[in-house]
């Protein structure tokens, strides 16, 4: 259950930055996740198809790269994303 709120802190994150980078669409948004994330891919996506939907993030995806480096209570950031 707690994708939702990663998925909207995810999109918080991306839609900002994307302003900032003056892109009105984001095609790819590729995410981090550590070994103690406890994320669900498929969860984190069925909650962004849903909230994506009229924003700038409505025609990309999200993907989950692990990286068992990560360590401390930051277990998930968004490493990069791309669009037009």
């Amino acid at each position: 259950m707690h994708e939702a709120a990663v998925c909207r802190e995810i999109m918080d994150i991306v839609d900002r930055s994307a302003k900032e980078s003056g892109l009105s669409k984001v095609y790819d948004i590729v995410i981090a996740a550590g070994p103690y994330s406890c994320i669900h891919e498929a969860q984190l996506n069925f909650y962004f198809d849903i909230a994506k939907q009229g924003t700038c993030m409505e025609e990309g995806t999200i993907r989950i790269e692990r990286d068992e480096t990560l360590r401390g209570p930051s277990q998930i950031y968004v490493r990069r994303f791309s669009g037009d």
